[in-house]
């Protein structure tokens, strides 16, 4: 993993874990590079770039894309910066990119079972 967040700018240690969002818990796997990194933004790998965004940032940011209205049962935990949202379903217990203009489940892409295979995923 290292060599994927070799030029990937991390936040700071999160002051407070926060394991929930919106009534949805997050995943072990997740919040364990959470607890180390806060998120941040750069490239991943050879062929992404995105950000991750910050634990204490995710409420925030979940309601202003009114994930639940949309995409019910996931949590945004990031972006390509663009118009790919990076969400977790803890329900399908899945990690995908949801294409942000469109609400079509036929839109889910990279499809993971766990935070890293997501990460190898999206480099591919």
């Amino acid at each position: 993993m290292e060599e994927m967040f070799k030029e990937f700018d991390f936040n700071e240690k999160p002051e407070e874990i926060i394991e929930e969002v919106n009534g949805i818990s997050l995943p072990e796997d997740y919040l364990a590079f959470m607890s180390e990194h806060n998120g941040g933004e750069g490239p991943l790998g050879e062929n992404n770039y995105g950000c991750f965004y910050k634990l204490e940032e995710l409420k925030e940011i979940n309601d202003e894309y009114a994930v639940q209205k949309w995409w019910q049962g996931f949590v945004v935990i990031g972006s390509d910066m663009g118009d790919m949202l990076w969400g977790y379903n803890p329900e399908k217990k899945i990690y995908c990119q949801i294409d942000s203009c469109n609400t079509d489940e036929d839109t889910y892409f990279t499809v993971s079972a766990s935070f890293v295979e997501f990460l190898k995923k999206m480099d591919e």
